[in-house]
């Protein structure tokens, strides 16, 4: 491994630590200003749609996730990354727990401060 591809790894382990504790501020700094989510079945989500579905979430459930990298390839100030994740979300309040796991295509960019930022996200997690 590289200096690059061990920083994208700890970003990637920053998302779901910040995830896990509700930090959506630690979370905000791990992405683009102009990032791309993308889903199945749903309309591209930008940084502001992705504020508003995790604060419609935060304090309701838990969220804990593991990712399992499969490949990272740098080139300049781009980056890909494939990973698989497996995510638990458990209603705080008691609840069934849902599952979703399934591959995640991230582009990342080195944006001028040196760190590298989700820039594009495909995330094709489906119930496990």
């Amino acid at each position: 491994m590289n200096g690059d591809e061990d920083q994208i790894r700890a970003l990637i382990a920053a998302w779901a630590d910040a995830t896990r504790v509700g930090d959506l501020a630690a979370i905000l700094n791990l992405m683009t200003d102009d990032v791309v989510f993308l889903t199945p079945g749903n309309a591209p989500m930008r940084r502001k749609d992705f504020i508003g579905a995790f604060k419609s979430l935060a304090g309701s459930v838990e969220i804990d996730g593991r990712s399992n990298i499969q490949e990272i390839t740098v080139t300049g100030d781009v980056a890909v990354c494939w990973n698989l994740i497996e995510v638990k979300i458990t209603p705080q309040e008691g609840g069934t727990t849902v599952k979703r796991a399934g591959n995640t295509l991230t582009v990342l960019r080195r944006d001028s401060d040196g760190k590298w930022r989700i820039w594009r996200d495909a995330n094709m997690l489906a119930p496990a």
